[in-house]
């Protein structure tokens, strides 16, 4: 499968004209796709952004000509009810065919909880996930009002009159072994975050192709795409302390317990050591470090990049794509 670059323009870390701006030097310089985060607290405190990631869309896909434009990721279980974020979705499809696609997954406490106060366990949601994504197909595929009683949603002869013009892909998050498995089952392609390359090749892909086949798909045929964040600069350090911005992520509690006060997550995020930043984030002082990098993953089974640039000087971050970009799809 072709390799595809794409780049995450971060609704979070940037404000909504600067992130259109990098997009649009992004397609320019040859970037395949873009990603924006759909997210309503952010990942750090200071100095941050929470634009409305579907209005923010429909700008830059009016502003870009070719780049595909995708979330990453909505969670269409609690803030959204999944009918909204198919009626939003097919509209952006009809106006826009070939461009859209949206990302699901079970979300994150930080950002469901401050609007509805709502945080079901980990397994529950990723039940309704799977429902989300079924009321979502009904509502793009019928040509009849839909009538459905699920466990979590309702529809009583809903239909969407504004239907999109052809497929809205449906990039399925999927980290552990599970939500691997389910991404493969009911999603069109699988959507990951940067872990071990091991790891994702002898565990999160091989699930996610056993959910696909179990389903009646060929994997062979879906994407592999991983979000990952980066940082460039000619100063080694301080390209690792351009990441700082997502050093929350790293920590595990900030997943496993009910965190959603952006304040409280810049405070773990600044106890984060620069090792542990660069050996989770990409971090480089050239184009060559950065063809290294996208490689390692290459190899263990990715086909599509959502890289987010964290870097010191950012539109220097996007223009070194000229050169790797082509050095990664030979």
């Amino acid at each position: 499968m072709k390799t595809k670059i794409g780049y995450f323009a971060s609704l979070e870390q940037y404000k909504p004209m600067d992130a259109l701006t990098q997009s649009v030097r992004a397609e320019s310089v040859g970037f395949d796709s873009i990603w924006v985060d759909d997210h309503f607290h952010p990942w750090y405190h200071t100095g941050a952004q929470s634009a409305q990631a579907w209005a923010w869309m429909g700008a830059t896909l009016q502003a870009t000509k070719r780049v595909f434009i995708s979330t990453c990721i909505t969670c269409p279980i609690i803030r959204y009810n999944p009918a909204v974020v198919a009626q939003t979705f097919a509209t952006l499809r009809q106006m826009y065919p070939g461009r859209v696609g949206v990302a699901v997954g079970a979300g994150e406490a930080m950002n469901e909880v401050p609007v509805t106060g709502q945080w079901p366990s980990v397994p529950e949601r990723q039940d309704m996930t799977v429902e989300a994504v079924q009321v979502m197909q009904k509502l793009w595929e019928s040509k009849e009002p839909v009538t459905f009683k699920g466990k979590y949603y309702t529809l009583d002869k809903a239909f969407l009159y504004t239907k999109p013009i052809d497929k809205v892909p449906i990039y399925f998050s999927g980290m552990g072994q599970k939500g691997a498995r389910l991404a493969g089952k009911y999603g069109d392609h699988l959507m990951t975050v940067a872990a071990d390359p091991a790891t994702l090749k002898n565990v999160t892909i091989p699930q996610f192709e056993a959910g696909a086949r179990e389903a009646g798909k060929d994997p062979s045929k879906m994407e592999r795409a991983m979000l990952i964040w980066y940082s460039v600069d000619p100063d080694y350090e301080k390209a690792i302390e351009g990441l700082r911005f997502w050093a929350g992520c790293l920590v595990p509690a900030m997943f496993k317990y009910k965190v959603y006060d952006s304040k409280e997550v810049e405070l773990h995020a600044n106890i984060v050591g620069h090792d542990m930043i660069k050996n989770n984030y990409m971090v480089a002082t050239n184009a060559e470090d950065l063809i290294k990098e996208i490689k390692r993953f290459k190899n263990a089974g990715i086909t599509h990049f959502c890289l987010g640039n964290s870097s010191p000087n950012v539109n220097a971050g996007i223009d070194i794509f000229k050169d790797v970009i082509p050095a990664v799809k030979e």
